[in-house]
């Protein structure tokens, strides 16, 4: 992997909101220290831990508040084994107000010069460490043909220090220009990568806790590797001006996570609950043309043995309406499987694929 240089740091540009957007429009991303409160952050830290070692995530030799990652239970998303414990965590009430804290609304009010919409759906990562065994790293991608909507700028911030060898996000600076960039299938983000050379300079660096990074949603991102023996978990989230158009997959729980009223029947309190609702938003339905082109790729690639392409078959499996396709994916799934000793369970169909960058 090329070398890449330091972020840009922005945080002494905080109350400048002019020089904030001008920086973010032509960089496409902006970094700033501390724009979470250490402790919230830190508390959410814990309560991810616990629940991500009641799902045997964690080595159970070591303090909980290590976050010494279980080998033997390695496993990603979309994988029926990681599902089984995912959900918990993505619903967990003090990460959802996490993204919402007053300090990251009024940020984004004055770049956008109106109020805030959070958008309900999210993104909250748990990344084991590569090793012989486990070797999985979001690739370069795009946001927009999962997001959808009028231009919407993502939050991804690590819950606890992050150093770049724990897999901190890296982005290809100035790639926002450039349009929707061609993809292929992929293991990684929303079953599918960047297929062509990528524009713009590549940047990453540590985070410490309560440091994040805001980027354009046709920014080119990808993470790095994870070398340490440590779970990295992370929160992405997305935010546009409330009177800007979302699309109706935003709108609704992570995929496999229930509907909200499920997602809030494990809550204590209701505050937040369907804050979106007093906003008079305008909507439309995902192009899912992308979703469709990556499709056919991954089940002639299925046909071809080629085993790149299994989790988008389970995303299928898991998120599409057509019938027909999650039967194909099925059945390419059983063959695929066949071929490569790979005995993870087939998981069930599940709702529509909603967002998975």
């Amino acid at each position: 992997m090329e070398e890449m240089a330091p972020f840009l740091d922005s945080t002494d540009l905080q109350g400048d909101s002019t020089a904030l957007k001008e920086r973010l429009d032509r960089d496409g991303y902006l970094f700033i220290r501390e724009l979470l409160p250490k402790n919230d952050v830190l508390r959410v830290r814990r309560r991810l831990l616990e629940k991500a070692s009641k799902g045997g995530w964690l080595d159970p030799k070591t303090p909980i508040e290590a976050g010494i990652a279980n080998r033997q239970a390695a496993c990603k998303d979309p994988e029926e084994t990681y599902m089984q414990v995912f959900p918990g965590i993505w619903s967990d009430e003090e990460l959802h107000r996490l993204r919402t804290h007053p300090q990251v609304l009024e940020f984004f009010d004055s770049i956008f010069g109106e109020p805030t919409l959070a958008h309900p759906s999210f993104v909250q990562r748990n990344i084991f460490p590569q090793g012989p065994d486990f070797d999985f790293t979001t690739r370069p991608h795009q946001d927009k043909p999962n997001i959808g909507g009028d231009t919407n700028y993502a939050l991804w911030a690590p819950l606890g220090d992050c150093p770049v060898n724990k897999g901190a996000l890296a982005i290809a600076a100035g790639s926002h220009k450039f349009g929707a960039l061609d993809i292929k299938v992929s293991s990684g983000a929303g079953g599918m990568e960047i297929a062509v050379p990528i524009p713009g300079a590549w940047v990453t660096g540590s985070f410490l806790t309560g440091d994040a990074l805001i980027f354009c949603d046709e920014a080119v991102h990808q993470a790095m590797p994870n070398r340490t023996s440590e779970i990295r978990q992370s929160f992405d989230a997305r935010y546009q001006p409330a009177s800007h158009t979302i699309c109706e997959n935003q709108l609704e729980p992570y995929p496999g996570c229930g509907s909200w009223d499920e997602v809030y029947g494990s809550w204590d309190s209701e505050h937040q609950q369907y804050y979106w609702k007093k906003f008079d938003l305008k909507t439309v339905p995902l192009d899912r043309s992308v979703y469709e082109a990556r499709d056919q790729m991954a089940f002639k690639m299925a046909e071809n043995g080629e085993i790149e392409c299994r989790d988008t078959l389970l995303r299928i499996v898991q998120r599409d309406k057509d019938p027909e396709k999650i039967k194909k994916a099925k059945s390419l799934l059983v063959d695929l499987d066949d071929t490569s000793n790979n005995n993870i369970p087939l998981p069930r169909a599940g709702p529509s694929e909603r967002i998975s960058s």
